[in-house]
């Protein structure tokens, strides 16, 4: 059978070919600590090089990336996966200088790139305009990718993703405006008044079509319990719908409302879905995001390749255009981050400044690619100066994505932005500590029950105690190095951090921890995480944890006045009794736990005692405040007290009852049919 008669079986053939070359280059790239989508699409490029010498490669040609392709295809898995992951308070907190960068900012930036190569290139106005609006977005998929490869504080990621999605819509609006525009031989008043409206309306329709959309399939969502196969299978739909529902039938932005459909599932994944559902979910849609990047980062440098062997490569003009083209978005980016920055920041005088750091890694993660490039084919073939269009569009892509994306981890990393290095490095020694103090009690047991030979247990003995002796040698060196070491108050912090906040999910897991207390003492960990790298220790307690904010306040004073009102103003005030009972008591189980961790770390030696006493300390007298606080409320309010601990003891007892029928259940005595009755009826007896 002959491929080239068979389109869909040579489709298939390059994408298995290009997923083989992926994963070899995922682990390549990952050993060599380079970049794995600056590498992929290096990987791409030599392989259109090598499909235009005549090499049997035709088949690596049979995908093209078409505006379709990557519209339709690519971008609602990446977007969705980003969506579902973010955190939307954090998001809202940086939604003022990601507005301002993707609206006004892309305004800026379209007059800086359209003025200068209208003078310096062969493009018309209205050409070097077109192109300013299509370049000047910074591309979600490239940017969303990329970040995800480099620890930096959630906050300058928050701001980075939600401009990279904002701006990329306020883009498609501000192309489709000047193509007419250019149609109509028309700029003025009207066409800027059009625009502007236009952009509320594409923006406000994308997140009202998600959001339906995901409360839709969340219906469906939960009707599929502990069933993560259909449950998994309805996100995709989620995914897709929402694009194509925005985008093809009511014309307004799929990446927005994908977005809106990500915060709204992944908000009903936090609080409704099983600690064992939501991994799964998870899992599946970073490993779809694997598959869409490595496709569309390969296709990116294939396609390349092929239309440079298109273009007329001797043309000094060409050339020339490209490089004008690459200065011209630098400096727009330039003076749209840096000049627009600092008017955010005034703008939100009570919060944390974007600081000059933030500001650098935001104009140097302006990456372009796939969202450009699918704008730049859109044009019709009779577009005055397409090809030469295009051409910008690749030269611009590729510098952003080869220079900018392959030192994004040095940029990072001289900020001081990133986890040190020696977090991990101090990690994995004491996870091996552990490991083999645990093994060589594990080994005593055996022993005990006499179904292996003395030599047996003797040998395995003596192997991992001579790896324990290493491994205890390594992290007492570490120690001493970090003696020395500026660093060593930041990975103390990071670890009790990362501790404490994985006992946060663990009790939210277990049922006895509200979503609303967990959200909140997630964020200020972040917060209090991003202090940290910007060694700002100790980390100050964030002022976010108010209960009443001023709408409520002001809804409360007037609502008082009327019987409905009081009604629900004394269902409030006994609401956020609770929730600050719920998180006292949380805290301090937390810290005290915390700090019973790091003093057991301290006495397997895998933590310097000299260093530790410190944060034991600190940790334990945060505890001893919270449980001050709690006796306090206890004395009060003993009646909502009893109430709430009762609350707590049942469900404790549900959950000891549920994992005793689990582990009957893996053991062969009861049947699965028999638990899902079990289950029944436990939730019968706890109405």
């Amino acid at each position: 059978m002959n491929s080239v008669h068979h389109p869909l079986l040579t489709a298939e053939i390059e994408i298995l070919v290009l997923l083989l070359v992926a994963c070899l280059g995922a682990v390549t790239f990952k050993r060599l600590h380079f970049p794995y989508t600056v590498g992929l699409v290096i990987i791409g490029f030599i392989f259109g090089l090598l499909t235009q010498t005549g090499l049997p490669l035709e088949t690596l040609n049979a995908l093209t990336l078409s505006p379709e392709l990557i519209l339709y295809a690519f971008v609602p898995p990446l977007i969705f996966e980003s969506a579902i992951n973010l955190d939307n308070r954090v998001l809202l907190k940086t939604l003022t200088p990601a507005l301002i960068l993707a609206g006004p900012g892309l305004l800026v930036s379209v007059v800086i790139v359209g003025g200068t190569l209208s003078w310096l290139t062969p493009l018309s106005l209205g050409g070097a305009l077109l192109f300013g609006t299509l370049i000047s977005a910074t591309d979600p998929v490239a940017v969303i990718s990329l970040f995800k490869e480099f620890g930096v504080p959630k906050r300058l990621t928050m701001l980075v993703e939600g401009e990279s999605m904002l701006n990329d819509a306020t883009a498609i609006v501000m192309f489709d405006l000047v193509i007419a525009a250019i149609a109509a031989q028309e700029f003025g008043v009207d066409t800027v008044e059009q625009g502007s409206v236009n952009v509320f309306v594409v923006l406000g329709g994308g997140l009202l079509v998600g959001a339906v959309t995901a409360s839709i399939m969340d219906y469906a969502i939960a009707q599929a319990r502990r069933n993560p196969l259909i449950q998994t299978t309805v996100t995709v739909v989620v995914a897709y719908a929402a694009f194509i529902v925005a985008d093809h039938f009511f014309h307004v932005s799929g990446v927005i409302s994908v977005m809106m459909a990500g915060l709204v599932v992944g908000r009903y994944m936090n609080h409704s879905l099983t600690p064992e559902v939501r991994r799964y979910l998870h899992e599946f849609w970073e490993y779809a995001a694997f598959i869409t990047n490595s496709l569309i980062f390969l296709l990116v440098g294939i396609n390349t390749a092929g239309f440079t062997f298109r273009i007329e490569i001797g043309s000094v003009g060409l050339w020339q255009s490209v490089a004008w083209a690459i200065v011209a978005a630098i400096v727009a980016r330039a003076v749209v981050v840096f000049g627009l920055t600092p008017i955010s920041n005034w703008l939100q005088r009570k919060t944390e400044p974007i600081g000059w750091r933030f500001q650098v890694v935001t104009f140097w993660g302006g990456l372009r690619g796939a969202v450009a490039l699918a704008l730049a084919l859109s044009l019709p073939g009779t577009f005055p100066n397409r090809e030469l269009i295009i051409a910008m569009t690749l030269g611009v892509a590729l510098f952003t994505i080869l220079v900018s994306g392959s030192t994004m981890g040095t940029v990072i990393h001289r900020l001081k932005l990133d986890e040190p290095p020696i977090f991990d490095s101090l990690g994995k020694v004491q996870a091996t500590v552990l490991a083999k103090r645990e093994v060589l009690r594990f080994l005593h047991k055996l022993n005990e029950v006499d179904l292996f030979e003395e030599e047996v247990i003797q040998d395995l003995r003596q192997d991992y105690e001579q790896a324990l002796l290493r491994a205890e040698t390594e992290v007492k060196a570490i120690w001493e190095d970090l003696k020395a070491n500026p660093e060593l108050v930041q990975v103390f912090w990071l670890q009790g951090l990362a501790i404490e906040q994985q006992t946060y999910q663990d009790l939210y897991d277990q049922g006895l921890l509200s979503e609303s207390v967990l959200r909140k003492l997630n964020l200020i960990i972040e917060a209090k995480r991003d202090d940290v790298l910007e060694n700002k220790i100790p980390p100050k307690i964030p002022s976010m944890w108010v209960l009443k904010t001023p709408l409520e306040t002001l809804a409360m004073k007037y609502l008082q006045h009327f019987a409905v009102g009081r009604r629900w103003c004394n269902q409030r005030r006994l609401w956020r009794l609770k929730v600050r009972y719920e998180y006292y008591a949380a805290t301090a189980y937390v810290c005290r736990k915390v700090a019973q961790r790091i003093y057991d770390l301290e006495e397997e030696q895998a933590v310097d005692p000299l260093i530790a006493g410190d944060f034991i300390q600190f940790y334990q007298s945060k505890s001893e405040r919270a449980f001050h606080q709690l006796s306090v409320m206890g004395t009060n309010r003993h009646e909502l007290a009893i109430a709430l601990q009762t609350q707590v003891a049942n469900h404790v007892v549900h959950i000891s009852e549920e994992e005793v029928f689990e582990k009957l259940v893996s053991e062969g005595i009861v049947s699965e049919s028999a638990l899902d009755d079990i289950r029944a009826l436990i939730e019968m007896e706890s109405r």
